[in-house]
């Protein structure tokens, strides 16, 4: 016997012999047992397997039509899908964003009489989401095939690097302009002027807390979006976004949106000015709902609902700073 792989296998042979019966002759067989060699099936732990039977490749068999082939690249590449919109539409609505945030900031250059730190804050931030639409726009436009191009790769996150900081960096310092503001409508505990410096030393210190954060961080990388439904305009976006997305980022604007609204609420109660603390309460709004909206509307509407807030703060600030 000879040993395959853990078996041994027999095999038994025909030798044909012969006998004489009376008239007849008889074959008689013999049998000897002799060893073949046979390839044995080798079977693994069920652990050690790799299962091939994936729903992938499932699709990949049954997908024999030209129909079929669009849906296996976005099965595969979902990031890469054409969503079936005109590329155009997508950058041009952030093209719009930044025209009429250039607007608003044209206009704060004559609203604002008596400058103030609120005032510059507020100039900053309209300035930083400027230059944020601005970057998502022309990177729509213009850096199309970043993936194939790494001197445009590259460009444009430099590019991105400001969006960020100019805009975590203004957010909350424009909560001293909303102090300020609160203080003018007659807000009682804001015409305190420990809590007014109280409000920009806190303001200061959560700019620099988050910038520290970021450059802890893995820094930003082009935005895949392979999450978004297959028709989402998004899709048609070129920008940067966060390696790693945290909460405490957006933790500013909150507080922002927030303290317009509340300190508006308060100063429509005391009276002193209606119309600031009206148009306060509507730059909250702006805020909040803009960025409380799902999904890939919020794309979009996160940064019209900041465009909306800067508008309203600009017709707040034609009275508080134009009248001081």
């Amino acid at each position: 016997a000879a040993t395959v792989g853990a078996f041994t296998t027999p095999r038994t042979s025909f030798s044909p012999t012969a006998a004489t019966v009376g008239a007849f002759t008889t074959p008689r067989t013999s049998f000897s047992p002799t060893i073949i060699s046979a390839p044995v099936l080798q079977l693994q732990p069920i652990a050690q397997r790799t299962c091939v039977s994936t729903p992938l490749q499932l699709l990949k068999n049954d997908m024999t039509t030209a129909e079929s082939k669009p849906l296996l690249k976005a099965v595969e590449k979902p990031a890469d899908i054409d969503n079936g919109k005109n590329d155009l539409i997508a950058p041009t609505i952030y093209a719009l964003y930044t025209a009429a945030l250039i607007y608003i900031i044209y206009q704060l250059r004559d609203a604002i009489v008596a400058p103030t730190l609120g005032s510059f804050a507020l100039s900053f931030v309209t300035g930083a989401l400027i230059w944020d639409n601005l970057i998502i726009s022309i990177g729509s436009f213009f850096f199309k095939d970043i993936d194939t191009n790494p001197k445009k790769y590259q460009i444009l996150k430099w590019l991105s690097y400001p969006r960020f900081t100019f805009h975590a960096v203004g957010v909350p310092l424009q909560c001293i302009t909303v102090a300020e503001m609160g203080k003018f409508a007659g807000v009682g505990f804001l015409q305190s002027d420990i809590v007014q410096i109280g409000i920009m030393v806190a303001a200061v210190a959560l700019a620099i807390a988050d910038r520290v954060k970021f450059a802890k961080s893995p820094g930003i990388e082009q935005t895949i979006w392979d999450k978004p439904p297959f028709g989402a305009l998004e899709r048609d976006l070129v920008k940067f976004g966060y390696v790693e997305p945290d909460f405490a980022y957006v933790i500013p604007a909150i507080i922002l949106a927030l303290s317009n609204l509340l300190v508006g609420i308060a100063a429509l109660k005391a009276g002193t000015d209606p119309e600031v603390a009206k148009w306060m309460i509507f730059a909250g709004l702006s805020a909040l709902i803009g960025n409380a909206l799902p999904g890939n509307i919020n794309t979009f509407s996160g940064n019209l609902g900041e465009a909306g807030m800067q508008f309203c703060l600009l017709e707040a600030a034609r009275i508080v700073y134009g009248g001081m």
